[in-house]
């Protein structure tokens, strides 16, 4: 059986799905009627002294040390805590090791940085905060390394994805690379124009305080001589390649271009653009660079038609449906007959990070999930309900890499836990105000589209609070009643006893951020399943492609491009390339 098998049969196993599909708010609504087959890590769970809820170690921290605490080589070394191996239930130790062995590992690719420190501070660093600059500076390093030792002479141009503010387009755009930047939101496009804007009045600015001090920065393109306006820009490790290799065509030979455009993203509109973009010059043959709408002097983009073009498709963080729907155009393209009277541009690679699976289409002709005939073939046909899809965006194994993270998580679960509890007020709010409204947001469909979510309209109405209200129970309570305007006394008789006995409640409190943490623990087996399934679907269509040998030809790699310490937990990336390109892992 493969990974992907062993993988979705774990998720389907009776502890495992009976956790994934009950929220603790759903559990606190029911009056904590859970399955039979809990009873004994559930007696654990509340089972706590007096002092222990705020003791250094509760239950669900047990939990969390346990899994965090695992290497690759725990299963064979037994190098696992025993302090904390003796003390949680043989059913959810077991459950956890199997979690760990079948998730992918979260080892980081080794991408040499090809920018120097004046690279780094370059202005379209401008406006990102720390997490969104390690991704770009990641992202476009990994590309700069992959295409430039042997593709630069073929591949200029890049669309990317769901550009947003245009961090990742305008790096490419760096790099030497003509970059077509897609987005659905106008005002994410207009922002990424706005930026644009600010960046060059800023280098400006940047270039005449240097002249006035008498020191330009030779590193600028408009700073320096003609003979090496085209490559200032390129990073010192192509440069190198391109002047140590002579008999290997120059790398680029010309600056970059940045064009944005506001579509309706799909697979056929996605093919659309980018047939679109390539048409748009001078008969088809020129298309002149452009900034904005400006053209770029002397940097004619040359369109052969002896062949395609080769275009390589990026996508930082592409949400829900956005990664299938790229993936889908790369597949269209390539099935096109290469004739370039029918195809003026080749889909030749695929750099993507996907995001957001909560988003994905779960029912349509375009189906998200499953992907892959392994699991598609299945009976019954493997699904992923919303509750899973929502848990896929956890990175439990950051939680306590150090002081200010352990606080964040303990907040975090408070939050959670503390909202379970308010479940019964809630609840009894709803029913004293039912509406036609309400009744029909309580359809069927609708509860068990969200089961195991935790999402009620009751819960939406009392909506955020500050994280100064979870200080303690009473804080919040007190906190909740005040924003929605009741008072607990006129709901005495519909309320269970946790509500006015502290030691009921406590109990309770460690069960569900059990609960809580264990749902999380799943969340990366969940990505991985997701990301498997994508992985063998597109090794499936490259072997149907229509193409000679196109397995042979193509490579798929699940690469591991940013650290999740920074916060970047979606960080896998979908690699597409043809075989002779650099393997960079």
């Amino acid at each position: 059986m493969s990974k992907l098998e062993l993988i979705y049969q774990q998720l389907c196993s009776p502890l495992t799905s009976e956790i994934l599909s009950i929220h603790p708010n759903d559990l606190a609504s029911s009056g904590f009627q859970f399955p039979a087959g809990w009873k004994g890590w559930w007696e654990w769970s509340t089972s706590i002294d007096d002092g222990e809820n705020t003791a250094p170690f509760p239950r669900w921290m047990l939990l969390l040390q346990y899994y965090c605490s695992a290497t690759p080589d725990d299963d064979l070394t037994g190098n696992r805590d025993p302090s904390n191996k003796s003390f949680i239930p043989p059913e959810l130790k077991t459950l956890i090791d199997e979690v760990i062995r079948l998730q992918m590992k979260r080892d980081l690719v080794t991408v040499v940085s090809t920018s120097g420190d004046a690279q780094r501070s370059a202005p379209r660093s401008y406006g990102m905060s720390p997490k969104k600059d390690h991704e770009v500076s990641k992202m476009s390093e990994y590309i700069s390394q992959l295409i430039y030792p042997g593709s630069a002479c073929t591949l200029q141009h890049v669309v990317d994805v769901g550009s947003g503010q245009g961090y990742l387009s305008r790096a490419l755009s760096d790099l030497g690379l003509h970059v077509l930047a897609l987005d659905s939101n106008q005002n994410q496009t207009s922002g990424a124009e706005r930026w644009k804007v600010k960046e060059a009045a800023r280098m400006k600015k940047q270039l005449k305080r240097e002249k006035v001090q008498g020191r330009p920065n030779s590193t600028h393109p408009c700073n320096c001589p003609p003979s090496a306006l085209s490559q200032s820009h390129v990073p010192t490790s192509v440069l190198s390649a391109s002047i140590n290799n002579k008999n290997e065509c120059t790398m680029h030979s010309r600056m970059g271009s940045l064009t944005h455009q506001t579509i309706c993203i799909n697979p056929y509109t996605l093919e659309s653009a980018i047939h679109s973009w390539f048409l748009s010059g001078e008969t088809n043959q020129i298309t002149r660079s452009m900034i904005g709408d400006m053209p770029v002097h002397g940097t004619e983009r040359h369109i052969s038609q002896a062949k395609p073009v080769p275009v390589m498709m990026v996508a930082l963080h592409a949400c829900g449906s956005l990664t299938p729907d790229v993936l889908r155009a790369f597949f269209s393209n390539r099935r096109r007959p290469s004739a370039s009277e029918v195809r003026i541009w080749t889909a030749q690679a695929v750099v993507v990070v996907g995001c957001c699976y909560n988003l994905m289409v779960p029912e349509a002709a375009l189906i998200d999930f499953p992907l892959s005939r392994l699991l598609r073939r299945r009976t019954p046909v493997a699904t992923l309900p919303l509750a899973s899809r929502h848990l896929a965006a956890q990175i439990p194994s950051q939680w306590l890499r150090n002081e200010t993270s352990a606080r964040e998580t303990s907040l975090a679960i408070r939050k959670v836990v503390f909202r379970a509890l308010l479940q019964p007020v809630l609840q009894a709010i709803g029913t004293r105000e039912t509406s036609a409204v309400h009744a029909a947001t309580s359809s069927l469909s609708y509860a068990e589209e969200l089961c195991g979510v935790g999402q009620t309209p009751e819960n939406r109405r009392l909506g955020k609070l500050p994280n100064a209200a979870y200080k303690d129970w009473e804080t919040f309570l007190d906190g909740a009643t005040s924003k929605m305007g009741i008072q607990l006394g006129d709901f005495t008789t519909q309320l269970p006893a946790y509500m006015y006995n502290e030691s009921r409640r406590k109990q309770l409190e460690s069960a569900l951020s059990v609960l809580h943490v264990l749902r999380c623990i799943m969340g990366p087996l969940i990505e991985t399943l997701i990301l498997l399934d994508r992985y063998e679907w597109i090794r499936e269509e490259l072997c149907e492609s229509g193409e000679s040998h196109a397995s042979n030809t193509m490579d798929v790699d699940l690469i591991n491009l940013f650290d999740q310490a920074t916060g970047s937990g979606r960080n896998v990336a979908i690699v597409i390339k043809p075989r002779g390109w650099p393997n960079i892992n």
